[in-house]
């Protein structure tokens, strides 16, 4: 009988072709796991028997590898995560916040901070990211802003920073962990894009150093690691840690994967071996794309050129935001071309970059395709502007929390109908990924005057469907 297995199709056609992936997981297709691993991975797809450990009780084996792994990254204790980063975002929110406690978020932070103001029910104080209009990315944040919303605001209870963002551009985290520990406060940091800066120094300096309270990472992102592979990290005692646990368990799968902890396990120890010399390499060959990349006409890396700006203090060479608007064409293109005429991937686009994650998995061979391939884009430039709308519309009213709004009775409305309405989604364009609108919040006319503009010109929009957007009934 012919096979009938339309996923493992669609990923083994994908293998086949041979695509070069710009792309996570960190391993990049397997180039640097241990072959007696993968020669092993079923038979190691095991349960909790004796000799194996339990996640949610660690006593043996798994106890040992979360201490080793918390002495690797510099951190108090360290705990596996095989829901990826968005349980210990939930886990870490769990145990800090109560209904109705004030939280600090940036306003750009991951759909999983925003999940995670469901569950708790904690009411969000918003922290607005400085814009970069020239590049369409919404960049870091202003301290004095921040402590400005710390002063006013004398109920907050914790903040959480996303520190790097997306694009691996990273503000001044030290700073900002005096700054809220100064104010007596717990900092949460989502370090989901920085597993990789405590294996070298010539990476931005990782939030467990800095002295947050708490970061939770991806270790599959930028690290050898299966994909939902992450890690949580407990730097202070200002966290309660058996609330921690407590939340950690309830968050995470009763039948915890040991491919993925064992592939936790097996990265900290590649990166304790190889890590330094491997970074080593793979930010002179970053360094040495990014000039070459800089030197192509209509092409720009971003990087130095930011720092200093829009409260952005550092940069993570090995991500390489490759700005093509110069070309006349848009990143969501650039990005359909280069997969269908030069056979590689890259790890997102918006309307002006594209984006390459190099990791301590790739060669000469992946940089030099990489600059390659964009030289070849050369041949599709056109002759017009590609132009993001350089304005946002303020911070809407919110007359409900998120964790309220999401249980309320809807109904479906064209946005034109719903100005003055309560939104029951979130309305997010991408770029630069900044939500106009949560759950619990008044659309109000300029919004929707925006929103359409944005539809009009071909800006992706999460949370409408053809200009219909749920709103409270």
């Amino acid at each position: 009988m012919k096979l009938s297995a339309p996923l493992y199709e669609a990923l083994l056609k994908y293998v086949e072709d041979g695509t070069m992936p710009y792309h996570m997981p960190g391993h990049k297709e397997g180039r640097i796991i241990p072959r007696k691993y993968i020669e092993n991975l079923a038979k190691i797809d095991l349960t909790e028997v004796p000799g194996t450990d339990n996640l949610h009780d660690p006593q043996g084996p798994i106890l040992e590898a979360e201490k080793l792994a918390a002495k690797a990254f510099g951190a108090k204790m360290s705990f596996f995560l095989v829901n990826g980063t968005t349980c210990g975002i939930y886990a870490a929110m769990s145990a800090v916040l109560n209904d109705g406690d004030a939280v600090l978020i940036q306003r750009n932070s991951h759909k999983s901070v925003y999940n995670g103001l469901i569950l708790t029910g904690a009411t969000p104080v918003y922290l607005n990211p400085l814009m970069d209009y020239e590049d369409g990315i919404a960049m870091g944040v202003s301290i004095d802003e921040l402590e400005g919303l710390l002063k006013d605001n004398k109920d907050i209870k914790a903040v959480l920073i996303t520190n790097p963002n997306y694009y691996g551009f990273c503000i001044d985290i030290k700073r900002i962990v005096d700054l809220v520990h100064k104010y007596n406060k717990i900092l949460i940091v989502d370090e989901a894009h920085g597993a990789h800066f405590a294996f070298s120094d010539r990476l931005p300096l990782p939030a467990s150093k800095a002295g947050a309270d708490i970061v939770v990472e991806s270790i599959h992102k930028t690290l050898p690691a299966f994909t939902q592979s992450s890690i949580l990290h407990v730097n202070t005692d200002r966290v309660d840690a058996d609330r921690l646990k407590f939340y950690l368990s309830l968050y995470q799968s009763t039948s915890p994967s040991y491919i993925l902890m064992t592939s936790i396990d097996l990265a900290r120890d590649f990166m304790e071996r190889e890590g330094k010399d491997r970074l080593d390499k793979c930010v002179n060959l970053s360094i040495d794309a990014r000039n070459k990349l800089n030197a192509i006409e209509g092409v720009k890396c971003i990087g130095d050129d930011v720092v200093g700006k829009y409260g952005i203090n550092d940069y993570d060479t090995t991500k390489l935001p490759i700005s093509i608007k110069g070309l006349g064409i848009s990143g969501s293109e650039a990005e359909r071309i280069l997969r269908e005429n030069f056979n590689i991937q890259m790890e997102m686009s918006d309307l002006y970059n594209i984006l390459a994650i190099m990791t301590v998995a790739d060669d000469e061979k992946e940089f030099d395709k990489l600059v390659k391939s964009i030289e070849g884009l050369l041949k599709y430039k056109k002759n017009q502007e590609i132009r993001l709308i350089e304005y946002y519309p303020d911070v809407p009213e919110m007359k409900m929390k998120p964790s309220e709004a999401v249980k309320k009775p809807y109904t479906l409305l064209k946005i034109d109908d719903a100005v003055d309405s309560v939104s029951l989604d979130y309305v997010i364009p991408y770029p630069p990924g900044v939500p106009l609108v949560c759950p619990g919040e008044i659309i109000k006319k300029d919004m929707v005057q925006y929103i359409k503009l944005l539809y009009n010109i071909g800006i992706k929009i999460v949370g409408i469907d053809n200009l219909n957007i749920r709103v409270f009934k």
